[in-house]
This record gives structure tokens, sequence and C-alpha cells, in this order.
């Protein structure tokens, strides 16, 4: 799925499209609301994004999508608490997780996006019933733990990283959020925390009604040593 298409060819080629249908159609249970919140900051990346996420639901009536802008509808932005600068900005399933896009997930991402709103539709993480042991010990010592995977386009292991952190996310929806950035459209953010190789996974603990940074792992990490990590750095130790 290139970004660098002509606005008015289809962004999903359509052999793809039709590879993607039956297996839309074959997986899909529930039906899955994605809210792309588009604007005039990043404006080419935004339409683009509201291109695809309206293409994907062409493909299956269980896709729900709806566009919001974020110029035009404040009231809207400031209820599912975005920052309207923010632009694109992707929500799968907001309603049942917690698993955000910032960027469009277009090039290697775009592999791992459609398989979480599968996943979410699921209700099925696919993660091992000892990792989501170790993940559920968060529920229990009352912690909420935000996932930051920074990406980009061109990188063939960042999809891997970004899936695993929303799989925590749909798993343990009480004490896990996801959000995956895609660094070269979001620079501030890359910046602030000096990224300089992708995936790059932040860590956050909620204190006090602030995230707090505890930990910071780059690469690609194998599942269990993730859940463990996460949960040792939620602890402090």
């Amino acid at each position: 799925m290139n970004q660098h298409r002509n606005a008015h060819e289809r962004i999903i080629d359509e052999k793809t499209a039709a590879d993607l249908k039956r297996r839309l159609e074959a997986e899909m249970k529930e039906p899955v609301t994605v809210v792309a919140i588009v604007g005039s900051v990043n404006a080419e990346y935004s339409n683009w994004t509201a291109r695809l996420v309206k293409e994907l639901a062409e493909l299956s009536e269980k896709i729900l999508v709806k566009i919001v802008d974020a110029d035009s509808e404040a009231d809207e932005i400031e209820r599912i608490g975005m920052d309207p600068k923010r632009t694109p900005a992707i929500l799968i399933g907001p309603e049942k997780v917690s698993v955000r896009y910032f960027g469009a997930p277009s090039g290697y991402e775009a592999w791992g996006f459609v398989e979480t709103i599968i996943q979410v539709s699921r209700g099925d993480s696919g993660l091992s019933s000892e990792t989501v042991e170790t993940l559920r010990r968060l529920v229990k010592l009352g912690k909420r733990v935000k996932l930051q995977v920074f990406v980009t386009p061109t990188c063939p292991y960042c999809p891997h990283q970004a899936l695993l952190a929303n799989r925590f996310a749909i798993a343990v929806p009480e004490a896990i959020e996801a959000e995956t950035v895609e660094a070269w459209e979001n620079p501030d953010m890359a910046d602030a925390l000096g990224v300089s190789a992708v995936p790059d996974t932040a860590v956050y603990v909620q204190e006090e009604r602030r995230w707090v940074l505890k930990n910071r792992l780059i690469g690609v990490q194998p599942e269990e040593k993730f859940a463990v990590d996460v949960v040792v750095s939620a602890l402090g130790e």
C-alpha cells in the first residue's frame, strides 16, 4: 500500500483487495469501529489515511469507519481525548480496546494494521496463555501501562513489534494501551525521546494521572520477554 499514488487511484490494488476481502469474511467475527482523525496538519497523509480506511470498509461490512475532521469537529476530538494537531491518527475498536496509530499505516505497517483489526474483531490476541497470565499481573497490581512503538514505513521489523504491543492491549484492555507512532510524520515525538533506531518501544506507567516513562526497548522483542519487561517496568524494578 503505497502512499505516493495519484489521488484518483485506489490504494489497495484489485488482487490485494480480493485476497483481503476473502480473509476478512473468513476471519472477522464482530464489527470493529475504525476512527480516522484527519486535518490540515500532515494533510496529504490525512487524505491517504481516509482513503485507506474507506477502501477497507468496502471489503467488509464488519469494518465500520468514522472520519473525524480535527479542524471542524473540535467537540468530538475533545470527547475522544485526542490532540487536534496530531493528524492523521487512527483508533481501532475504541469501544473495546485502546489501540491507536499516529501517522498513516503505510508501507510494511499496513500488514500489522489489518492484522490488528482482525484480532480486535475476534477478541483474540493470539498470545500464549503464559504471556497473558504475566500481563494480567498488571490488573492485580492496579497498574496501567502505555506501550508507544516508534516505526517507519521502510522498516521491515517494525510491524512485528507494533502488532505485539497491540496484542498486549487486546489481551488486557483493562491495563494496557498501545500506540504506533510513525516517526517521520511525528518528528517532534521522536525527537523528544531521541529516537534514532526503530522499532523503539517506550514503556510508560500511569502515576497520579500522568504518564511516566519507565523503560525503552530497542528492536523486536520476544513475546514472553516483552511481557516480563513490561510488568517489571510497571513495578519500577
